[in-house]
C-alpha cells in the first residue's frame, strides 16, 4: 500500500507503476446484477448455455463497464490518498 500524502505527490507518480491489487474473480452473479442495474441483459453476459454454445470463450464474459466500474474498488488496495477533498474519476 502506498500512501500519498498530498497532491504534488501524487502528482509524482505521474506515468509510474504505484502497485497492483489483488485478483477479483467476477461472478456471473455480479454479471447478472450488473446486467440487471444497467439493463444490459445482452446474451454474452447472462445467458450461459447460448455462450457456451456460440460465444467465442464458451462462457458468459463480464460487461467492460462493470470491469471499469471496480476501479475504486481495486485502487483502494494499492493506494491510501489522503489530505485532499475528493477523488474523482474522469
Amino acid at each position: 500500500m502506498v500512501i500519498i500524502n498530498n497532491f504534488d505527490e501524487y502528482k509524482s507518480y505521474e506515468g509510474k507503476l504505484i502497485g497492483a491489487s489483488l485478483w477479483h474473480t467476477i461472478n456471473q452473479q455480479q454479471i447478472d446484477l450488473f446486467a440487471e442495474a444497467t439493463h444490459d441483459h445482452q446474451w454474452i453476459h447472462v445467458d450461459r448455455q447460448k455462450a457456451e454454445k456460440e460465444g467465442p470463450f464458451s462462457s458468459t464474459i463480464a460487461h467492460g463497464y462493470l470491469t471499469l466500474s471496480l476501479i475504486p474498488y481495486l485502487w483502494k488496495q494499492i493506494a491510501d490518498v489522503r489530505n485532499v477533498k475528493m477523488e474523482i474519476n474522469y
